[in-house]
This record gives C-alpha cells, structure tokens and sequence, in this order.
C-alpha cells in the first residue's frame, strides 16, 4: 500500500508571521512600511541561506507542501501526494489553476523544472544536501514524481521550509534571474541597500492554515525599508514614519507593556538554544560532572531575566512544535534544575569551593545571551565550577568551537548554541559525525540519526525520542530555552494579523490596520 496524503489529512511543522500597517483602515489598507537592520543579499532562493534574503523570497515563492502550528503538514502547491510502500517514490499532484506572476502556468513541468534547477550543482545551492537523496524526477499530466535512492523521513518537512521554494521557469528561462513565483506578493522593484518593494497578487488562493485570508493579502504594497542603526528604527516606529520594525531586545522590553505597540517573538522558529561540552576532556567526560552542571543551571532566570520574558524555557534537544517533540517525555530523560543535588555530585567527586573544577564557558556574543551567561557563570560557582567566560564574535566562535572539540586534553569547556529548522532531523546535522563544528559523538548515535532518516510516521519518532533520550540521560546536551535569540518585531498596536513562523518566516497575508 502506498501512503496517500490529502488535503484534509497529514499534517507537520509551521509557523506564524507578522505585519503591521498604520494609519490605514482594515478594508483600506495599502501599504506596510517594514523597517529591517539589513537588505536581502539575493532573491534567488537557490543562491542564498541568508535569514533577511529568505524572508523575502518566502512571500515571492510558494513551497510544494505547508505547515500547521501543531507540526502536520498540509498541501501548498501540491494538492495532495503519496508515497510509496519503500518509501522512494512521491507523488505531488499541483493544484490546478496556479499562476506565476507573469502569467504563466505553474504546473507539474514547471516545478519538475524548478526542482532540477535546485538539484543542479551548477546552481550552487547552499541547502542542496538538506533535499536529501533525489536521483530523479518526472512530469505526466498534473503530477510531479520524484524518486529518491533511500527513504528519507524529513523530505516532506523540509518541503514546507522557506529554503524550499518553487520557482516559475521564467525566472531562470534568461541568463538574467527574474524572481517571479505564485507566492501573495510579487516584485515590484529593489534598490539595493534601500528599499524592496512588493505588490500584492491578486490571483494569489491561500493554502498555508497558518493563514486565514483565502485570497490575496489585504495589503496593497509592502515595503521593505534598510535602517541600520536601532535607535533609528525605534524612531521611524514612533513617528509612523515605519510599520513594523525590528528591534533590540531592550526596545521590545520596553515596548511590550507599551499599550500602543506589540511585540513578537518567534515562537514557532525552530529555534532552541543549547549547552554542550568538550566531552572528550577530563573530568567532562564524566556524565555525572556534566549532569551536574546541567543540574546548576537556572533556566527559569535566563528566561525570565536575561531574555525579558519574551523566550520559554525548553526540556528538548529540539524545539518545541517539531514533529515528534513531546516535551513532557524529554523531561523525564533529562536533568532538572538542582543545585543543591549537584553541588553533592561535584563535591563526591573531589570539587570543593578550597577545589573548584576550572572551566571555560565559551560563548558568542548576542543580545540576551550575554546576560544569561553572567547567570550561568554564576550558577556554576554555586556549585564549585569555576568558570572563564570567553566571548568571541558568532563566525571566530564556530571557528574556534571546531578546534576545541576535537582536543582531548586541555582546559574543558562548556559552550552554548542554538540550531533553528522545521524538522527534528537538524541532529542529524549537529551530531551525526563529524557532526557540526565537531560536536559528534558515536557510532551508536550515529546509527540511531541514520536510522531516523529511512523512516517515517510513529516508527520515526520512536527512533527520534531514542536519540533524544540517549544524548539527555547521558547529558551531552542540555536544553536550556526556544526561541533563543534576536528575531523580534514590533509594530504599533493598530496592525492586526501579522505572524512569524518557522525559520522566522514572515506571513503577512491576513495583516490589517484598524483607524
């Protein structure tokens, strides 16, 4: 039998957007003015892994598949598929009547050759490998088939991610890129480093269920405004001279009880934010060392205190809303906040306050979680790990995380992280050997990350929850909060219906302003 997948059933991963507009009724409303610290570095969804880039290329593109919040996975330009008893044959059947923004026809041989363009190396297309093991696809009639050389369990997630976009064939039919899609807005001009500007489309029909507007946005326009400096930005929200802008996190703390503005954080981003170690160095290669300071470590404060509230506490190595992640279960795997029971642990193992164990903490700095270092650094102390905070910019961090973790003498150090994606398959990518920056652990992991990956449904999750629990109850990793870090906005109170999503994808197709 094979699986068949329709518009009413399967669901997975998804995620919620923002907008805002001001000054303007709901039935009215033309244009949203966004304010963002960087420009898009290209609209080619194939060339680019850069967050602001793909933000963009999210609402010119549809993807093949959608994503609902309680992590199921819904028809996008497919309409419906099926999968093959082995598990490496799919079949997408595109929705009929599906325009680009030129006019033409998206159809099976439009997305067949949008998908070989993906797949191309010439292309050069930095998310190739998270496609997974494609050797072949076909266009008949409405259907698009695809057939992989092995089972993958996260290819339909990973159909619904905004690095997964579809392409309309005159985008790339010239030797000059033109981004046009069947996605809610359309290009409509870019200076670069300025502005974007998009218009909404008027033959757009929503499938995503993170969206309630069936038809094109209420927006007219959508602006896209490069405003580096922060202040700047707070300013032109203020004035109204800007919509929704990004902005730091002490400008959202002080907005949030601000009755005149809202504040979103990206709740359903993927992303988690981690604690980890050089495991492979004295005494950290001790579980119960690393199960003690995992114990010492307040979460509560780092959510509460260093991140303003606008971040929860988390118990998985992945985030919550992903497929599989039941948080109550990964609690029962993990360590608990317990200073008192780990201070007992460091002291039977010879580490007393006359002998602390010397530690690095090695961080990189962004807003939030500076602060929630300091905290760290002291509920290590608490419990007699003495620890240097060493700070470095995000790439020289990574850079020198992947020298650390392979040493296996040497002063240890514990490390933060975080990882964001639509799909609990990023440990696949974090600790599958070598694994990310080095962090890989085993063969028995490593077979468990394989196994997950040729299977799907309940007997993938099991797999999943089986490496979860062995990286949680040996403490390699300690969950610690999601979302972890700066993709915030904030918007006058007058802007209803903006979202953030997965991947901090930005949904603005239900956005209105009120008078």
């Amino acid at each position: 039998m094979s699986y068949h997948i329709s518009l009413n059933r399967l669901r997975l991963l998804t995620a919620a957007a923002m907008v805002t507009v001001a000054g303007l009724s709901s039935a009215t409303a033309a244009e949203l003015i966004v304010a963002r610290s960087v420009d898009a570095d290209n609209l080619d969804g194939y060339k680019t892994s850069n967050t602001q880039s793909l933000q963009i290329t999210n609402l010119i593109y549809d993807t093949l598949l959608t994503m609902d919040k309680d992590g199921s996975i819904h028809p996008g330009l497919a309409s419906e598929w099926s999968v093959s008893d082995d598990g490496k044959t799919y079949a997408f059947t595109i929705r009929d009547g599906v325009t680009c923004h030129d006019g033409s026809t998206f159809d099976a041989a439009a997305a067949k050759a949008s998908l070989d363009r993906a797949l191309d190396p010439a292309t050069v297309n930095p998310s190739l490998s998270a496609w997974g093991p494609i050797t072949g696809s076909a266009a008949e009639g409405n259907v698009l088939t695809v057939t992989l050389s092995e089972p993958y369990g996260p290819f339909t997630s990973f159909l619904t991610s905004i690095q997964a976009p579809f392409m309309c064939p005159s985008s790339f039919a010239e030797a000059q890129f033109k981004p046009i899609g069947t996605g809610p807005f359309k290009l409509a001009s870019w200076m670069r480093n300025d502005s974007i500007v998009l218009e909404a489309n008027g033959d757009y029909h929503n499938t995503n269920p993170l969206i309630d507007n069936p038809g094109k946005p209420h927006l007219d326009k959508l602006t896209f405004k490069v405003i580096p400096e922060a202040v700047a930005r707070m300013a032109a929200l203020r004035s109204g001279e800007a919509d929704l802008v990004e902005p730091s996190l002490e400008e959202a703390t002080d907005l949030k009880d601000d009755e005149n503005f809202k504040v979103y954080a990206a709740e359903l981003s993927g992303q988690q934010v981690l604690a980890a170690f050089t495991w492979k160095i004295k005494p950290l290669d001790n579980p119960d060392i690393r199960k003690a300071i995992g114990m010492a470590m307040n979460r509560d404060a780092y959510a509460s205190i260093a991140f303003e509230g606008l971040v929860n506490t988390a118990n998985c190595p992945v985030a919550p809303n992903l497929f599989s992640t039941d948080e109550d279960l990964c609690a029962s795997w993990g360590v608990t906040y317990d200073p008192e029971g780990a201070k007992a642990l460091m002291e039977a193992a010879g580490y007393t306050a006359d002998n602390p164990l010397k530690v690095k903490l090695l961080v990189h700095k962004l807003p939030g979680w500076d602060q929630m270092h300091q905290i760290m650094q002291q509920d290590l102390l608490a419990i007699n790990v003495q620890a240097e905070i060493e700070t470095r910019e995000v790439a020289a961090f990574f850079d020198h995380m992947s020298v650390v973790n392979e040493k296996t003498d040497g002063e240890p150090a514990v490390w933060t992280m975080g990882m964001s994606g639509v799909d609990p398959d990023y440990l696949y990518f974090l600790w599958k050997r070598p694994g990310f920056v080095n962090m890989g652990l085993n063969e028995d992991l490593d077979a468990l990350l394989e196994e997950q990956r040729r299977l799907s449904g309940d007997a993938r999750a099991a797999k999943i929850h089986e490496a979860e629990k062995y990286l949680m109850e040996n403490a390699y990793a300690i969950p610690l909060l999601s979302p972890g870090w700066g993709w915030l906005m904030a918007s006058g109170a007058k802007v209803d219906g903006f979202k953030m999503g997965f991947m901090v994808s930005l949904l603005f197709n239900d956005v209105t302003v009120a008078e």
